[in-house]
């Protein structure tokens, strides 16, 4: 007789199986959505400022509100609208996306030790640092690219058994 622990396994395997497929790389893309959307909007309205003639208000920020440690004003400001425009992009491309999501939390983390202690800011950090660590999933450029890298290449022993590795563990 089997064990009725087995048998429930066996009866949840094919909704495991959906999830594995279609959930995992649905929630992979709404993290990195999400966090990009917030990030890229925030961007947008300092270049907003920028080309309003207000670029003024962007250094005081930086100078009075929120200075970065151990940066000019005129630095962080500049620096940080880049990051805000050209991270989120990468992210939600799923194109260089570890670089991405470093760079994000980063930036999460110097909101959240140096201006305002949010709940928020550590959710944006537990999501990069998710893709950080697991990579952006299949829905992502990242994924496209290293399958077309090691698209017939069988001389590299690590590629080869870590894609035995993930095809085993997904089966």
């Amino acid at each position: 007789m089997k064990c009725p622990a087995t048998k429930i396994d066996c009866m949840i395997e094919p909704l495991r199986k959906l999830a594995n497929k279609i959930g995992a790389p649905l929630l992979d893309l709404a993290f990195r959505l999400y966090v990009a959307q917030v990030f890229f909007k925030s961007g947008m309205l300092r270049l907003q400022s920028a080309l309003n003639g207000d670029w003024g208000t962007q250094i005081f920020l930086f100078d009075m509100e929120h200075p970065v440690p151990y940066m000019s004003p005129e630095i962080a400001a500049v620096v940080t609208t880049a990051g805000e425009l050209a991270l989120p992009v990468l992210l939600a491309l799923g194109l260089f996306s570890r670089f991405g999501a470093a760079g994000l939390f980063a930036m999460a983390l110097m909101i959240q030790l140096t201006y305002m202690h949010s709940a928020e800011h550590l959710l944006w950090m537990a999501l990069m640092a998710s893709i950080f660590i697991k990579g952006p999933g299949v829905l992502s450029l990242d994924f496209l690219m290293l399958k077309w890298l090691r698209q017939g290449k069988t001389d590299c022993p690590a590629c080869d058994s870590g894609e035995k590795a993930e095809t085993a563990e997904k089966e």
